[in-house]
């Protein structure tokens, strides 16, 4: 069966640094997968260059069968390939109902938009506290689960998340990925990028580990979870 996302022999440079060299993955329909590592192995390039915001050196990655390297980003984004970027990139002078308007920018359908709006609302109890909020005036937790929302209601077919749980307190982690667990039970394919090893494997069914650029190791999330080598390396042993 052909994968929701295939990507092969991806390379990206920044001038005559390579920053990702030659990887390979899938990301079929229905699953979360995730691409871990440490800070600085390529992750975050290989989403901008996913989303078109970097342009791929070589290789080839196709969504649903079309070669996005062909794609604007707002095309891609029409495609259903929704991007939540690194540092959430929320607007900060808009509240929190604007940030999420925002994300229905290409969509005609008003009412259905009203009804995700109310649903990433159930599944973020503090933004509908906070929803007449300037989106500034919000906690760090609070910004990503608006950016996550925001992304949603642009009806992704693939989520793409570029560390979700950055700077942020374990407790505000735990909630950010049961939620995430919980719009993927609603049929979301999710692919994630993150530092934080551990929370990623649990709930990945499947995972790839960068180093400078290179993808070393490939597995289930499970296995990936009980294997010496990544426990050692990220996890402090």
């Amino acid at each position: 069966m052909t994968a929701l996302l295939e990507v092969r022999g991806l390379r990206v440079a920044y001038g005559h640094v390579q920053a990702v060299q030659g990887i390979d993955f899938d990301v079929p329909a229905g699953e979360i997968r995730t691409l871990v590592g440490s800070n600085g192995a390529g992750k975050s390039t290989t989403l901008l260059a996913l989303s078109g915001l970097v342009r791929a050196q070589g290789g080839s990655m196709r969504f649903d069968g079309e070669d996005l390297s062909r794609l604007k980003t707002h095309q891609i984004v029409e495609r259903g390939l929704v991007q939540v970027a690194e540092g959430r990139a929320i607007l900060t002078t808009l509240t929190v109902r604007e940030n999420l308007e925002l994300g229905a920018y290409r969509r005609r359908e008003r009412r259905s938009v009203a009804q995700d709006i109310e649903r990433v609302l159930a599944l973020f109890p503090r933004l509908h506290e906070r929803i007449d909020a300037l989106a500034g005036n919000l906690s760090g937790g609070e910004q990503q689960m608006l950016a996550i929302g925001r992304a949603l209601i642009a009806k992704p077919r693939l989520l793409l998340l570029d560390e979700p749980s950055m700077g942020l307190a374990p407790i505000i982690v735990q909630d950010i990925f049961r939620t995430l667990r919980e719009i993927h039970r609603d049929g979301l394919t999710i692919f994630l990028v993150e530092q934080n090893v551990r929370q990623a494997l649990k709930i990945a069914s499947f995972g790839y580990v960068l180093e400078s650029g290179k993808i070393v190791l490939e597995n289930t999330g499970a296995a990936l979870l009980g294997d010496a080598r990544v426990a050692a390396a990220y996890m402090g042993g």
